[in-house]
């Protein structure tokens, strides 16, 4: 059996030091705000020194996550921030944004670049996109059944890349990368490390003020993979990763010595366990597997986000706010350090804390996190989790972990007669430095020098980096007479001519930005062909075609065939058969351009050279992207979706490359593989089938706690998603010498999203507008401008 690493997460010291203890064979950590998790505690930099000694000290490797995306004006920082952590000893850099890998593949061409699961990669196309890109172990979307894995797995191993799956941790209902939800409703942005987990809110089928259910249609159960471990390994996954970057080191610990034992299991005698009690111990919304086995359907979900782990261990006799003092009912016994849950007898929310010692009398200090959801009162109950391993135990052997010699080693050899020159040569770096003393030695009157005290003196390198690693005394002869002065003196001398010299951080190159748009131009997109018939056809306005995941390729040929005007306009999710057919159909139609949000569609666009535009779901936040799109085939492209007018008027667009935005469009929340609509209104479906995706045209509208209407569609050959029940109107694109094609997305994914106007009027006025006449702009904002949907806020800074 093939040897796979074991990639564990660490939010902090203790839960990488916890993640290494338990076997782990890498270990993935933020450093600052740079992260997919700003809510972890993540690691400094004065912390990552000592880890990554740890770690390598026990054969270990350690994964820096830049897995955000980042803003142009970031770009020093984030180079400098790098520099400084493989300076520390990092081993490899986790990217999402390709604005990222285009400027630390060129400028640290020996670091090791792996892709975060936030690209999205899920299709061979991709993968080949991004092997000459430097990537050299790709994160697959967690999505994926075994079959998909299998066959990305052969792609990848025929790029040169190595593979890596998700398999024990948290799901996101949305496709990693593609989920806007957390910024467009509550301004914290997924692909900033800000998420607030929408997805595990409450919502009504109905306005409030009407009164309907609650139900929680998109709050998954987490993902594990522990009985289909073998299966993993024998379809040729590299890399087995376990989410959990904050949570707490026990939580680490638990997970990463299960799954350890596991593949330990399986490497040495090819059999597996089934399941481990240590998974369920801790924290869990319990688990499922229905994604790998290709059985998505009500069973992937949960009605309750609460710890699936948590045990009842006793009730509540009282509490004294003032004194932070639980008191509880005879028998509950609450380890120090433990967390604890306090629900009411109907299972209501109370709070959640830590026992910080034991008071006596079953009395205990207790810290409570976050806020009280109501008064903690006599008779609610005490939840916590059964304790596996010893918590204050397991923190002191965690604690006790340290690194070995970080700094530089030294050897000295020091040589010396009666009659001649003290000399001391000093070897380090593959560098080596003689000096020699002016004075001439002389026979000791009374006490020599030893050599305890001469090896002493020679090993005082205190502030520098370097420590003395072997003195050679042996041409040393005895009885002199040393003045420690010279010995001062000579090391001195050695030590500051051999000194490293002090690497700085590379300089980000500069990007030669387009000349100002003078002259806008108008696009539109749709998504049938009745549209397409109240279209202008004279070349006045540039039309885009959706094409959806799942389509008839004779009826699709024809149409393109027939209509050469038409810009094949493609989807971001388009998995296994459907990116094949996606290649067909562009042999067949033969398009001088396209536009894509999959890398894997540029990839094919790349090798027969059509030329394409890069999608707004393909996240690009920065200039740096623009261009690696731009040097890979792309002559246009759109901003990330979530930029504010600010931060786009502060990004580079380069030469070579036309800047696209959506003038007029829905807002969409998130891709989904799993059915929105059924957690809904229930269509009666136990699992999805083969028809559903193909056929299924069902829409339902849920409102969040301010009465939002938020829409889930499923239209016919489509993947789930999730939209804002407004469109957005952005008229403040008009006119800007940044963009030179304006869109309006007129595909109308729900009856809600179609604009409120003629589509032949609304593009008449969309012409005269940007081309500068204000009668008819003033027109089109009386008419969006109040019913939209709210401008981009940016993603944080």
């Amino acid at each position: 059996m093939k040897k796979v690493e074991l990639l564990a997460p660490g939010g902090d010291p203790l839960a990488v030091k916890a993640a290494i203890l338990a076997g782990a064979d890498a270990v993935f950590l933020g450093v600052g705000d740079f992260n997919a998790r700003k809510r972890a505690v993540n690691i400094t930099l004065d912390d990552l020194t000592e880890l990554c000694a740890i770690a390598h000290g026990r054969s270990c490797r350690i994964y820096l996550t830049f897995n955000t995306l980042a803003l142009e004006s970031e770009f020093p920082k984030l180079i400098e921030l790098l520099h400084n952590t493989i300076e520390c000893g990092i081993d490899a850099v986790i990217l999402q944004d390709f604005g990222l890998l285009n400027a630390i593949h060129r400028l640290f061409p020996n670091l090791e670049i792996h892709g975060s699961t936030q690209m999205t990669t899920h299709n061979s196309g991709q993968i080949r996109f991004l092997a000459p890109l430097g990537v050299s172990q790709i994160n697959f979307s967690r999505e994926l059944s075994l079959n998909e894995i299998r066959d990305l797995n052969t792609t990848a191993h025929e790029c040169s890349l190595l593979s890596e799956i998700f398999v024990h941790g948290a799901f996101c209902v949305s496709f990693s990368g593609q989920c806007y939800f957390s910024n467009v409703l509550h301004d914290n942005t997924a692909n900033r490390g800000a998420c607030v987990q929408p997805c595990r809110r409450s919502y009504t089928t109905e306005p409030k003020s009407i009164g309907s259910n609650t139900i929680q249609p998109l709050n998954l159960k987490d993902n594990s993979l522990y009985s289909s471990a073998q299966e993993l390994i024998e379809a040729g996954s590299d890399s087995l990763k376990i989410e959990g970057r904050i949570k707490g080191f026990e939580y680490v610990y638990s997970t990463v010595s299960a799954w350890r034992e596991q593949v330990d299991q399986i490497e040495s005698s090819n059999q597996s366990h089934r399941e481990d009690q240590r998974l369920t111990a801790v924290f869990n919304r319990s688990f499922s597997d229905n994604l790998l086995k290709g059985t998505l359907g009500k069973s992937s979900f949960t009605a309750d986000s609460g710890d699936e782990s948590l045990k009842e261990v006793g009730a509540v006799f009282g509490y004294h706010a003032d004194k932070k003092e639980l008191t509880v009912r005879r028998g509950t016994v609450l380890p120090v350090g433990s967390s604890i849950t306090i629900r009411t007898t109907r299972g209501d929310f109370i709070c959640t804390g830590t026992i910080k010692a034991n008071l006596g009398s079953d009395r205990y200090s207790f810290a409570i996190q976050h806020l009280l959801k109501g008064k903690i009162e006599s008779g609610q109950v005490i939840f916590a989790q059964p304790f596996l391993t010893d918590g204050e135990i397991l923190k002191k052997k965690l604690e006790a972990m340290v690194g070995g010699e970080t700094k530089i080693p030294l050897a000295m050899t020091i040589r010396g007669s009666v009659g001649t020159s003290l000399e001391l040569t000093v070897e380090s770096l593959g560098k080596s430095i003689t000096a020699q003393s002016e004075q001439i030695l002389e026979l000791a009157s009374n006490r020599a020098t030893d050599i305890a005290t001469v090896k002493e003196r020679l090993g005082k390198l205190g502030e520098t980096p370097f420590y003395l690693a072997s003195c050679d005394c042996s041409n040393l002869a005895e009885n002199l007479f040393i003045p420690l002065k010279i010995l001062n003196e000579l090391r001195r001398e050695c030590v500051e001519q051999i000194v490293p010299e002090t690497k700085t951080a590379p300089t980000i190159f500069q990007i030669e930005p387009a000349q100002p748009v003078l002259k806008q131009r108008l696009s539109v997109v749709i998504r049938d062909e009745k549209t397409l018939e109240l279209l202008p056809r004279d070349g006045s306005i540039q039309i885009c075609y959706q094409v959806s995941p799942e389509f008839n390729m004779d009826e699709m040929a024809i149409l393109f065939n027939m209509n050469c005007d038409l810009v094949p306009w493609f989807s971001p999710i388009l998995i296994g058969d459907q990116f094949e057919q996606i290649e067909q159909l562009l042999e067949l139609i033969f398009p001088k351009l396209i536009v894509t949000e999959n890398l894997g569609v540029a990839e094919i666009a790349r090798r027969r050279k059509i030329n394409w535009i890069a999608g707004q779901h393909l996240n690009a936040s920065n200039g740096f992207a623009l261009e690696m799109f731009r040097d890979n085939g792309a002559v246009g492209s759109f901003l990330e979706n979530e930029l504010s007018l600010s931060q786009i008027e502060s990004t580079t667009i380069p030469q070579g490359i036309s800047l696209w935005g959506s003038l007029l469009a829905p807002v969409l929340f998130m891709n989904s593989r799993h059915c929105l609509v059924r957690n809904i209104s229930d269509c009666g479906k136990e699992f999805m089938d083969e028809s559903c995706i193909p056929n299924c045209g069902r829409s339902a509208i849920i409102y969040d706690s301010t009465n939002k209407p938020i829409v889930s569609v499923k239209n016919r050959g489509e993947y789930n998603a999730l939209y804002s029940g407004k469109m957005r109107w952005f008229p403040e694109l008009m006119g800007h010498p940044k963009f030179e094609n304006l869109l309006l997305d007129l595909r109308a994914p729900h009856k809600s999203l179609i604009p409120a106007m003629e589509i032949d009027q609304l593009i008449a006025l969309a012409q005269e507008s940007i081309n500068g006449n204000q009668s008819a702009k003033d027109q089109l904002n009386r008419t969006f401008r109040s019913n939209s949907a709210p401008l981009p806020k940016g993603m944080e800074g």
